[in-house]
């Protein structure tokens, strides 16, 4: 969530002086040029932008792209052998000052042990959070995440193995940034697995 400063600008203001020419019966007097004042050409510098730090950086609505959801579920499937995960779609996350909301819409394609198939995962995620600068943690979590894999024509309900993969929740306790284009949070991709940096990105 970034804060944009009101941009200031300057206009100079150009006056010009001039005097008519007096008339009189006898011949006119010489008048004189006009004066035309100098223009302030210099402007005040545009101030810089300040980076929001802290907590306040999480507060709004993002959006994690394809590509990061990608770069999540490549981490997850690299601790099973035999699984590949491919995601098509993002996931919403919103932040209010104490709670969180996080709103997977997002397909993925599933190659287990030479079987493929195909996962829908939608639903909710949310509760209340708590933020230091450099940590966020979340409590009082509840899901309605929904997944429906089908794999050789026949569907089966795979959200006990979605909440696995967020470990029942997607945030946990985890170290953030607060990057230049929003929040850089660390997702946990299960116990003793390494992290993934997702950076999230206003949502439009």
């Amino acid at each position: 969530m970034s804060t944009e400063l009101r941009r200031l600008r300057a206009l100079a203001a150009v006056s010009v002086l001039s005097m008519g020419a007096l008339t009189a019966c006898s011949a006119p007097a010489d008048s004189e040029e006009p004066v035309a004042s100098e223009t302030d050409a210099s402007a005040p510098a545009e101030p810089e932008e300040e980076m929001v730090s802290g907590p306040e950086c999480l507060i709004g609505d993002w959006y994690i792209t394809e590509d990061q959801m990608q770069g999540f579920y490549s981490a997850v499937s690299g601790t099973t052998e035999g699984l590949d995960i491919s995601v098509e779609g993002g996931t919403g996350l919103s932040f209010t000052d104490t709670t969180y909301t996080y709103t997977p819409d997002f397909t993925i394609l599933l190659e287990v042990a030479g079987s493929e198939g195909v996962g829908s995962i939608t639903g909710a995620i949310d509760g209340d959070y708590e933020a230091s600068d450099t940590v966020i943690t979340t409590s009082h979590d509840e899901s309605d995440i929904a997944m429906t894999v089908t794999v050789g024509g026949v569907s089966v309900d795979g959200t006990d193995l979605t909440e696995g993969f967020l470990n029942s929740a997607p945030i946990n306790s985890a170290p953030y940034e607060c990057g230049t284009d929003g929040p850089i949070i660390q997702f946990s991709t299960g116990d003793d697995s390494p992290t993934v940096a997702m950076q999230l990105t206003p949502a439009s």
